[in-house]
């Protein structure tokens, strides 16, 4: 009992915040979402791939497996005003649009109602909750005369899509969409059947995590499916009942890790990162 308590109490002081709702918005805020270029993936040399990650406000922009033929850069920020009013009668004044650039799996086809896979490989984003949440986006096909899918999953299972159709002549309208995530804390995945240009998402019971600058100085983190470790430090993760689950001095995977909250630590380090999978 002493134990748990004192692994709660090291738990509690690592920061981490479950917002009731968070907010995404690539073409209305500048500030966190200015115009970007793009991930490592297709910003220099294809050759080099796979690319990096980015985390902006506990979204994690993941560039992925993708082809070393590719040009297109993941999680790219560029200018396109458009103004649009949401299902439920919200005016919205967008400034810029934001590009995953890409389908999240291997085989993907913009027909696609589902994915082939419920675990992305390429070209996704990713936040977690701390159980239920709604998750709402707007945004835009990137061909404007093919139809295009955004789907959500847990990485096992697939929650939710949100369709954004083309037309035939002109620019095609932007269109919104809510899915509904019930069951415990996960991880959330965001990715498409191909391009679609995002212009707001949000989730409820979104947990941000954020990482002592000690240990993010030492090259820790957490994409959503691993634990970085670029630095070789000798890490450690336990689970909320304080026993260690893995170990390593590269980095973890977490894909045989239970659905839950976690702790990582490093020998000789007070700090720790809590993640939720």
């Amino acid at each position: 009992m002493k134990k748990t308590l004192l692994f709660a109490t090291a738990l509690m002081l690592c920061s981490v915040a479950i917002n009731s709702q968070t907010t995404w918005n690539f073409g209305g805020d500048a500030t966190n979402w200015p115009v970007f270029a793009g991930l490592a993936n297709g910003n220099a040399n294809p050759a080099t791939l796979p690319g990096g990650t980015e985390t902006v406000n506990g979204l994690t922009i993941n560039a992925g497996l993708v082809a070393s033929t590719s040009t297109s850069p993941c999680g790219v920020v560029s200018a396109s005003s458009k103004t649009f009013t949401s299902t439920g009668g919200t005016v919205y004044s967008f400034a810029n649009k934001f590009m995953l650039n890409g389908s999240g799996y291997t085989g993907a086809v913009n027909t696609d109602a589902t994915p082939l896979v419920n675990m992305p490989t390429s070209r996704y984003a990713s936040f977690s909750v701390s159980g239920n949440s709604t998750i709402y986006m707007i945004g835009m096909t990137g061909s404007n005369t093919s139809s295009r899918k955004l789907f959500v999953t847990d990485g096992t299972t697939y929650v939710g899509g949100v369709d954004f159709p083309g037309q035939a002549s002109g620019t095609p309208p932007l269109n919104d969409g809510t899915i509904t995530y019930t069951g415990p804390a996960t991880t959330l995945y965001v990715f498409g059947n191909a391009s679609v240009a995002l212009y707001y998402l949000s989730a409820t019971n979104a947990v941000l995590t954020s990482v002592n600058k000690t240990l993010s100085d030492k090259g820790v983190g957490y994409n959503g499916s691993e634990v970085s470790n670029k630095n070789g430090l000798s890490l450690e993760i336990y689970n909320m009942l304080g026993k260690k689950v893995a170990s390593s001095i590269t980095a973890i995977s977490t894909s045989n890790l239970q659905k839950g909250v976690y702790l990582v630590r490093s020998a000789g380090i007070k700090e720790g990162l809590k993640f939720v999978k």
